[in-house]
């Protein structure tokens, strides 16, 4: 069964996080969460939950079993057919003295929102330090960081947190890293821990009382959870020091399985057409079948991921499945079958 745990301690509350990454029915039974793939199943004491990752598209869920979810506190979080998550469900009523919490929140000062969120970036920078000297035995980065901490303004003015984080970024990744580039791996994994982490979070503020919409620093119109991303920053290298040590190990160990040839930089090395130069398409299909069996993907999905046998390339050398030679024939048939008409 393709459900993953994480155990860690909490006082009087739940301490699994379940990720449930194949097609199966999850049901509520004798309140326990029952997960059913195919004759096979497994109960789980609410109780004994704190958080359920849904990661697949084809998961049948009961209502019952989603209301006590959510009565009980417990974060769901959804994810689409990419594995990214899209979307919590939050309680309502959680605190019982919610309208008199927000009517706080509505009415804090703006010279004390000022102050914390200068606190709040003192508190990242000093993450962001304590993480690369527990890394690197030696980092001269480390003072200039401290020299950011110590030039914080209220409402953090002269903006330590971008420089802060272009030089922290810089050690830990590289200097050739930035946030925003699309093809780096290492992305896509910070910005799914950062949505995981922030959903902890939602739930803490909802449960004192609080709307995650209104911030402190982050004021987005379309944003729902500015509160939830100002609280975020000085928890972020949890997440940052978990893709450091672990997508680029991945990485290299998938390029050697592979035997995908790279530069000199580590950079794979791709061919005037744009293709990865000298992949053993087949050695490279076989493992998105394989990816593809352990998601449990419909069958059909499977001929996208099968080399045609009589002709597996194309003439730009890319590669020729299955599936478009099937869909060919289908359209071919389909148009005699009209013309016969």
């Amino acid at each position: 069964m393709a459900i993953s745990f994480f155990y860690y301690s909490f006082i009087n509350m739940g301490w699994k996080t379940v990720v449930i990454g194949t097609e199966c029915t999850v049901s509520l039974t004798l309140n326990r969460m029952k997960i059913t793939i195919g004759n096979e199943y497994q109960n789980i004491p609410l109780c004994d939950l704190d958080t359920v990752i849904f990661s697949h598209d084809r998961i049948t869920m009961t209502i019952p079993m989603l209301s006590k979810l959510v009565e009980n506190n417990i974060n769901v979080i959804i994810c689409d057919s990419k594995n990214d998550p899209i979307g919590i469900f939050q309680p309502f009523n959680n605190h019982s003295l919610v309208f008199k919490q927000l009517n706080k929140q509505i009415n804090w000062k703006i010279t004390r929102k000022k102050k914390l969120w200068k606190f709040i970036i003192e508190q990242k920078i000093q993450s962001e330090i304590d993480v690369l000297d527990l890394i690197y035995e030696d980092c001269d980065e480390l003072e200039t960081l401290i020299g950011y901490k110590n030039s914080v303004y209220n409402d953090d003015q002269t903006n330590r947190e971008a420089v802060s984080a272009k030089c922290y970024f810089g050690k830990m990744f590289g200097t050739k890293f930035y946030r925003d580039d699309k093809n780096d791996v290492r992305n896509f994994a910070l910005n799914y821990g950062y949505k995981i982490l922030a959903s902890y979070i939602s739930k803490c503020i909802t449960a004192r009382g609080l709307l995650t919409q209104l911030g402190i620093h982050h004021i987005g119109e379309s944003n729902a959870f500015n509160l939830t991303y100002d609280f975020i920053e000085p928890l972020r290298v949890i997440v940052d020091v978990w893709v450091e040590e672990n997508i680029k190990d991945s990485f290299n160990s998938l390029v050697k399985e592979l035997n995908i040839p790279t530069n000199e930089d580590g950079s794979i090395k791709l061919d005037v057409n744009g293709n990865i130069e000298g992949l053993d398409m087949k050695l490279f299909f076989n493992k998105l079948r394989k990816e593809c069996l352990r998601q449990g993907l419909d069958s059909n999905i499977l001929e996208f991921f099968t080399l045609n046998e009589d002709s597996p390339y194309t003439e730009l050398g890319r590669a020729n499945t299955v599936m478009p030679t099937y869909m060919t024939n289908m359209m071919s048939k389909a148009q005699n079958v009209c013309q016969s008409m």
